[in-house]
């Protein structure tokens, strides 16, 4: 059973993907269209909508293996 302590630090894990998608998207948004402000904002909330799947079980696995200390041995 993962401590509570886990659960927040995958959560900052989770912040931190959030940042990137927003960053990628609004860059992305203003190199190619140049379009009006409130398409930033649809284009946000849409893509982190559409990615909350991924950057939850990613942020929980990247969290655990960065910092919970378990290593994997392959097999012989």
């Amino acid at each position: 059973m993962p401590e509570p302590g886990f659960y927040f630090g995958a959560l900052y894990v989770s912040y931190a993907f959030t940042i990137l998608f927003f960053v990628i998207i609004s860059l992305a948004l203003y190199w190619l269209f140049r379009p009006a402000e409130w398409v930033y904002g649809v284009a946000i909330v849409g893509t982190s909508i559409l990615f909350v799947p991924l950057s939850f079980r990613y942020s929980r696995i990247l969290f655990l293996y960065w910092f919970g200390g378990i290593r994997y041995k392959e097999s012989p």
